[in-house]
C-alpha cells in the first residue's frame, strides 16, 4: 500500500436514526477538495448477501458501462455475483456448466471460500474503477456492518488491507443500532435456540473486518444530531415497516410495537406485495422475507424462504441460507411438510460446508427420525458420510463409518423406481463412495466406484443429457488417475471436461497441474493463465505457477505470482516460505527477513522458516543465533534435512569439524546427496579421517566435479594420505586441467608443487 497521510476510517458512534438512517456523520476532509462519495447501507435485512456490496456495483457499473466495458468484463463473474441484476449490463461471464444448470440436475456447489475470491475481484475493479474515473480519490462509505451478511464485513475487510486510501478510503460507519422491542424479543429467542442447537455463526467480534479495522482504519467519533423530524401527519409504525424493520429511532419502534397483532401482520402483507412488485433488486433475499415472515401466513412465507434458501445456497453465501433455513424451519409451527424437510437438510448442509459440520448431525438425524421418504434418507445418508470423510475436524474422520451411511445410501439410490432416476443418484452416491475410499487410501476401489459410475451414466443418458454430472464425473476420475501415476490418462479425462465445460477455470488449474508431473511445463503455464482469466482472483492458482516458473529458472516472474499470492491470502504460511527462500536466493535479505517474522508469527514451528531465519542470521554473521534457530527447527521436526546440513556448516566455520560430521552424517542418513557427501569429506579431512572422506568424495566427484574441480584436489589429497599416490596425480592432473580449461589458477597450485613433489 502506497504510504499517504490518508488514512480509512471507523466511525465508532452513530448519529440518533432516522428513517432512512440518519444523517452522514462528520468525518475529517480527505485531500484538498470534496471527493466523489458513495454511500451505502449494509443492514442484512435490506437486500440479504451483499446488502451493501450489491448497492456499491449498482452505482458504479453504470459509470463504467458506456467507454470502459474492458474493465468490467474479466470482473463480470464478480459483478453478477454481487448484482444478478446487473448481467444485461455487463459483457458475458464465463458460462459455466455449474451456473447453467437446472436446480434439479446441480451436483457441483461453490466452496466456502468463493466469497473471498469474488471479493478480491471487486476491489481490483473498483481500484481500475477509481483511477480511471476519479483519479483524485474517492471516498466508499459503509453503514451498519454490525448488522451486515458475512459478505459485506469480508469485502469492506478486502478493502481496508487492499486499497490506497488516497485512491479508495474506505469509512466504516458503525452507527449505535438499537433493536425495537418486538425484534429484540425475536432476536433474543432465535440467538436461544441457535446456542442450544450450536448452529450460530462464529462471533463477529474478532472477524477479518474487525481485525481489518484495527489495522488499516483510524478511530474517528462522529457528531451527534438531534433527532429528525418526522414528516408531518406521518405514521411513526409506517415508517418503521417501510424502512424494513432497520430504523434505530425509538419514537419509530415504539409505534411499532404499540400494533394490534393483526394491523401489524397485515402492513407487513401489503409492504411484502409492494415489494414483490416495486421492490428494489435483491429484496427478494432480505426484505421481503422479513415482511413475510412478520405477516399472516406463515406457509407462504415459509415457502419463500425455501427459495430464497436455494437460491443463497448455490450462491455459495452459506451463512445467508443458514439463517434462512433456521427462520424458515420454524415457520411451518407443528407441520412437517416436504418445504420443511428441504430447509431442515439444508441446515445441516450448510454447517458442514461453513467448517461447523459437527453442529449437523441433528438435523441429518432429525430427518431419519421424522420421514419415511427413502428421497430424504439416502440424502441424509449421502450427508452423513461426507461429514465422516470430509466435513468433519481431522480428529473425527472416520472412513468405516462413512462407509456404513454411504452404502445405505447407495441402498436407498438403486431402489428408486424410476429407472432414470435410480441410474443419476446411484452414479451419485457410488462417486460418494469413491471419495471415502480415496480417504481411505484405496485407489483402485475409488476408480472402479466412479468407473462403474461414469458406466451407468453413459448407458442410460444421450450425449447431450446430465453435462455437469458426468463431468464431474469424469474430473474426478482425473484426479484419481493422476494419483496413480497414470498421467496420459488423468489428461485425457481433463481434455475432455474441458471441451464440456470450456469456461470452468478450475479444470485448467488442475489440468495445470497434470501437465506439469507430465513435464508438459509450457503447457503447463498456458493452463494456470487460462485458469486465472476465468476465474476470480484466487491464490493457489498464483502459489502453483510460482512452484512451477521458479523450477524453470523464471524467478522474477514466480516473485510477482508470490508477491500476489502473498496479497490474496496474507496468512498463507507456504506463499511466505517459498518467497522468503526465493528472496534469500535473489539476495534480498531484508524483504525475506520480513516474511520469515510474518510467518513465524503464524506458525512459530515451521522448520522450513526456523531454517530461512537461521540462513539469514548466519549471513549477517550471527552464528550463535543462527545455530539456535536450526536447533530449533530440527527440535520441531528431526527429519528436516536441511537443518542438519545448515547447522553443519555452522559448525564447520566454528572450527568444530566433528560437530559437522556428525549433523552431516543425519542429513545424509535422511536423504542422500553428493553436496552433502562433499562437505562432509572436507570435515572428515579435518578429522584425520581420509578413507571416509574418499568414500564419499567417489560418490561426490561424478556428480559435481564439473562444477567445482576442487573436489578433484581434495580426492587426490586423501588419495595421497592413504598411500595411494598414482590416483592422487591422476586426481591432481584432473584438476589443474579443469582450471587450465577455464583460464584460470588453480587456487591449490601452490599447495600442490608441494604435494608432487613429495609423492614423487
Amino acid at each position: 500500500m502506497t504510504s499517504t497521510s490518508t488514512r480509512h476510517l471507523w466511525i465508532s458512534a452513530g448519529t440518533a436514526g432516522a428513517p432512512g438512517g440518519g444523517p452522514a456523520p462528520e468525518t475529517p476532509e480527505s485531500g484538498a477538495g470534496p471527493r466523489h462519495t458513495i454511500d451505502v447501507r449494509c443492514h442484512r435485512r435490506l437486500r440479504g448477501p451483499y446488502s451493501g456490496g450489491g448497492a456499491l456495483i449498482r452505482a458504479v457499473v453504470p459509470e463504467l458501462v458506456p467507454d470502459n466495458e474492458g474493465l468490467i468484463a474479466p470482473r463480470a463473474t464478480e459483478v453478477i455475483a454481487l448484482a444478478p441484476d446487473l448481467a444485461p449490463l455487463v459483457p458475458i461471464a464465463p458460462q459455466t456448466l455449474t451456473a447453467l444448470a437446472s436446480r434439479a440436475e446441480r451436483t457441483r456447489f461453490y466452496s466456502v471460500a468463493r466469497t473471498l475470491r469474488v471479493a478480491h475481484g471487486i476491489c481490483e475493479l473498483l481500484v481500475d474503477w477509481a483511477r480511471t474515473l476519479h483519479p483524485d480519490g474517492v471516498v466508499l462509505r459503509f453503514r451498519e456492518l454490525d448488522r451486515a451478511d458475512p459478505t459485506d464485513r469480508e469485502l469492506v475487510a478486502v478493502l481496508l488491507r487492499r486499497c490506497d486510501p488516497a485512491l479508495i478510503q474506505v469509512v466504516v460507519d458503525e452507527a449505535a443500532n438499537a433493536l425495537d422491542p418486538v425484534t429484540a424479543a425475536e432476536a433474543t429467542a432465535a440467538s436461544e435456540a441457535a446456542a442450544a442447537q450450536g448452529i450460530g455463526a462464529p462471533s463477529i467480534a474478532d472477524d477479518e473486518l474487525a481485525r481489518a479495522l484495527r489495522s488499516f482504519a483510524d478511530p474517528a467519533t462522529a457528531r451527534p444530531a438531534d433527532p429528525a423530524e418526522l414528516p408531518a401527519g406521518a405514521d411513526p409504525a409506517q415508517l418503521y415497516i417501510d424502512g424494513e424493520g432497520t430504523s434505530t429511532d425509538p419514537r419509530l419502534a415504539a409505534a411499532y410495537a404499540a400494533l394490534p397483532a393483526a394491523d401489524r401482520a397485515a402492513r407487513h402483507d401489503a409492504r411484502a406485495a409492494h415489494l414483490t412488485d416495486h421492490g428494489e433488486p435483491g429484496s427478494a433475499l432480505g426484505a421481503r422475507l422479513y415482511h413475510l415472515e412478520h405477516g399472516s401466513d406463515p406457509l407462504a412465507a415459509g415457502n419463500a424462504f425455501v427459495e430464497g434458501c436455494e437460491v443463497c445456497f448455490d450462491g455459495g453465501f452459506y451463512e445467508a441460507a443458514l439463517d434462512m433455513a433456521v427462520r424458515g424451519r420454524t415457520l411451518f409451527g407443528d407441520e412437517r411438510p416436504k418445504p420443511y424437510w428441504n430447509l431442515t437438510n439444508k441446515t445441516g448442509a450448510c454447517l458442514s460446508y461453513l467448517r461447523r459440520g459437527e453442529k449437523g448431525f441433528s438435523y441429518f438425524a432429525e430427518l431419519r427420525a421424522g420421514s419415511i421418504d427413502p428421497e430424504i434418507h439416502m440424502n441424509s445418508c449421502y450427508m452423513m458420510a461426507m461429514l465422516y470423510t470430509r466435513h468433519l475436524p481431522k480428529n473425527m474422520h472416520d472412513e468405516t463409518r462413512a462407509t456404513e451411511w454411504v452404502n445405505t445410501a447407495i441402498a436407498f439410490a438403486d431402489s428408486r423406481p424410476d429407472p432414470h432416476r435410480a441410474v443419476f443418484v446411484g452414479a451419485f452416491m457410488r462417486n460418494a463412495k469413491a471419495l471415502v475410499e480415496l480417504h481411505r487410501g484405496d485407489l483402485q476401489a475409488s476408480l472402479d466406484l466412479v468407473n462403474e459410475a461414469i458406466a451407468m451414466t453413459d448407458a442410460d443418458l444421450g450425449p447431450d443429457e446430465q453435462l455437469l454430472h458426468r463431468s464431474v464425473l469424469r474430473y474426478n476420475r482425473a484426479q484419481i488417475l493422476a494419483a496413480l501415476g497414470d498421467h496420459d490418462g488423468s489428461l485425457a479425462d481433463y481434455d475432455l471436461v474441458i471441451s464440456r465445460d470450456p469456461d470452468y477455470g478450475d479444470y485448467y488449474f488442475e489440468r495445470a497441474g497434470g501437465r506439469r508431473a507430465a513435464g508438459r511445463f509450457a503447457e503447463a503455464l498456458e493452463d494456470y493463465a487460462v485458469a486465472i482469466r476465468l476465474s476470480p482472483p484466487f491464490h493457489e492458482a498464483h502459489f502453483n505457477r510460482a512452484d512451477l516458473l521458479r523450477e524453470l529458472g523464471e524467478e522474477e516472474a514466480a516473485l510477482r505470482d508470490l508477491d500476489y499470492a502473498a496479497i490474496l491470502d496474507p496468512s498463507h504460511v507456504d506463499t511466505l516460505v517459498n518467497r522468503a527462500d526465493l528472496l534469500i536466493a535473489l539476495g534480498e535479505l531484508d524483504r525475506a527477513a520480513e516474511d520469515v517474522r510474518t510467518g513465524l508469527a503464524l506458525d512459530a514451528k515451521n522448520v522450513r522458516l526456523l531454517c530461512a531465519q537461521g540462513t539469514l542470521l548466519a549471513e549477517s554473521e550471527q552464528a550463535e543465533a543462527a545455530f539456535t534457530s536450526f536447533t530449533a527447527a530440527l527440535e520441531a521436526d528431526p527429519q528436516f534435512a536441511p537443518a542438519w546440513a545448515n547447522r553443519a556448516v555452522l559448525a564447520y566455520s566454528a572450527g568444530r569439524p566433528a560437530d559437522a560430521v556428525e549433523d552431516l552424517d543425519h542429513a545424509v542418513e535422511l536423504g542422500d546427496d553428493p553436496m552433502l557427501r562433499a562437505n562432509r569429506a572436507l570435515a572428515l579431512q579435518d578429522l584425520g579421517e581420509h578413507a571416509r572422506a574418499l568414500a564419499d568424495l567417489d560418490i561426490a566427484v561424478p556428480a559435481l566435479a564439473d562444477e567445482d574441480p576442487d573436489l578433484l584436489f581434495r580426492r587426490g589429497t586423501a588419495r595421497h594420505a592413504l598411500g595411494d599416490a598414482e590416483g592422487a596425480r591422476a586426481d591432481w592432473a584432473a584438476h589443474l586441467a579443469a582450471y587450465d580449461e577455464l583460464g584460470e589458477t588453480s587456487p591449490f597450485a601452490a599447495e600442490l608443487r608441494q604435494l608432487t613433489e613429495s609423492a614423487a
